[in-house]
């Protein structure tokens, strides 16, 4: 095959480790279980430089490919070390990264209150994805001086990667990547998926899984979408039918989790719910906006704290109703110092009208149950309020206790 023939030819054509993006998709697995194949042919003093197979966590994702997930990285671990690296185990590698605990999901919606993301603010694509994948590839340069990225990624996927790759290309197999000394090669850049999904189930899997078991896991998930192992910004982190974070709330609608559901997962439907209600919660057209406001082009920014807590308590009753690990302990103890924090501004009884004059001179209305200036995020969308000064407040109608989200306008 020449897909094998090329990846033995890059491998022993310099000493630059490869780091090899697994999520546990169809691609990703091909592109593993492709090099698994290749270096095998080699003879084994020729398999000297380093392979890391780095798995990016989320913390949010689907449980049931999470699961599935950490079952392949066990295999993959015990077959590489034992079997292709036997001679020096110590140059194979498998690594999941996480982000770091004050980029994570829930440290981000609750405790800092964070809408949930959308289209136009996909806030967790780069906290929880880019940047802990980018902090493993600079420090494997770093102690290397060079490195090469392995990915999964085909032109057949959408128009979108198809001209995004085509852009890349210098006609090499290895394309610049945005971090310094970093290498990019595509293997089955060229392949569709029905050549992918034909050699999954033709070819037997080298660490000894089943691939009918992932073929099965798309089944109940979703029709053929996933989400690719994301390593810089433009690539948008799931496309289609979703196969990563049950939270997501930047599609409308979470079919794969719908899918999972239909086909017998009737425990998930808590996850759906919650997952729907976050969605709900964020938009605009939920709020109450008084018609006598609307003038004056209302705009909404972070979470209420009243809505925050909620949140919380829906997302902690759910833990222990499902008795699944849904938010660390970790990220729970620093959630409640933020919101313990906060609520030293906390208005006593429901809204309140603050006035806030900028360092520009202008001034913004905030309907709030709390003194942002109190905050550990002073920010209202493009609004910075580090340098402002509180020059009024008063209760409003009780009317806006409908709200879940601060509202602002200029004034």
């Amino acid at each position: 095959m020449a897909i094998l023939a090329e990846i033995k030819r890059l491998y022993l054509g310099d000493n630059m480790p490869w780091i090899v993006g697994f999520s546990g998709g169809k691609d990703s697995t091909t592109v593993l279980q492709m090099l698994f194949y290749a270096l095998s042919t080699l003879p084994k003093k020729k398999l000297s430089k380093e392979v890391h197979v780095l798995c990016n966590d989320t913390l949010v994702e689907n449980p049931a490919i999470s699961k599935y997930v950490d079952e392949q990285l066990q295999k993959i671990k015990k077959a590489g070390k034992g079997e292709l690296f036997k001679r020096k185990p110590e140059l194979f590698q498998v690594v999941k990264v996480k982000p770091k605990l004050e980029d994570t999901f829930w440290v981000n919606l609750i405790g800092k209150g964070y809408p949930s993301p959308n289209r136009w603010f996909r806030w967790c694509t780069e906290r929880m994805k880019i940047n802990p994948t980018s902090h493993y590839i600079l420090n494997t340069v770093n102690k290397n001086g060079k490195a090469i990225i392995v990915l999964g990624t085909r032109k057949a996927e959408s128009a979108n990667r198809a001209a995004s790759m085509n852009n890349y290309s210098d006609g090499n197999n290895l394309r610049k990547h945005t971090l310094p000394n970093a290498f990019v090669y595509a293997p089955i850049e060229e392949l569709s998926n029905n050549e992918v999904w034909a050699y999954l189930i033709q070819a037997p899997n080298p660490w000894g899984s089943n691939n009918r078991n992932l073929l099965a896991l798309y089944g109940s998930a979703c029709a053929g979408g996933e989400c690719p192992f994301v390593i810089e910004t433009g690539t948008q982190s799931c496309v289609k039918s979703r196969f990563g974070c049950w939270v997501c709330t930047v599609v409308d609608r979470d079919k794969s989790m719908e899918n999972f559901i239909d086909n017998g997962e009737i425990w998930m439907k808590e996850l759906l719910n919650f997952r729907n209600w976050l969605y709900d919660i964020r938009q605009q057209t939920n709020q109450y906006v008084p018609k006598r406001l609307g003038s004056n082009g209302v705009k909404f920014g972070s979470f209420l704290l009243k809505t925050r807590w909620e949140i919380l308590n829906k997302l902690l009753n759910m833990q222990k109703s499902l008795a699944r690990e849904l938010i660390t302990a970790d990220e729970l103890g620093y959630i409640q110092e933020l919101l313990v924090k906060e609520s030293e501004g906390k208005v006593k009884q429901g809204l309140k009208k603050f006035v806030f004059e900028l360092p520009n001179g202008k001034r913004v209305a905030t309907i709030s149950d709390f003194n942002i200036l109190l905050t550990f995020r002073k920010r209202l969308g493009p609004l910075h309020l580090k340098q402002a000064k509180l020059v009024g407040s008063r209760t409003i109608s009780s009317n806006y206790s409908l709200s879940t989200r601060v509202m602002y306008y200029m004034v």
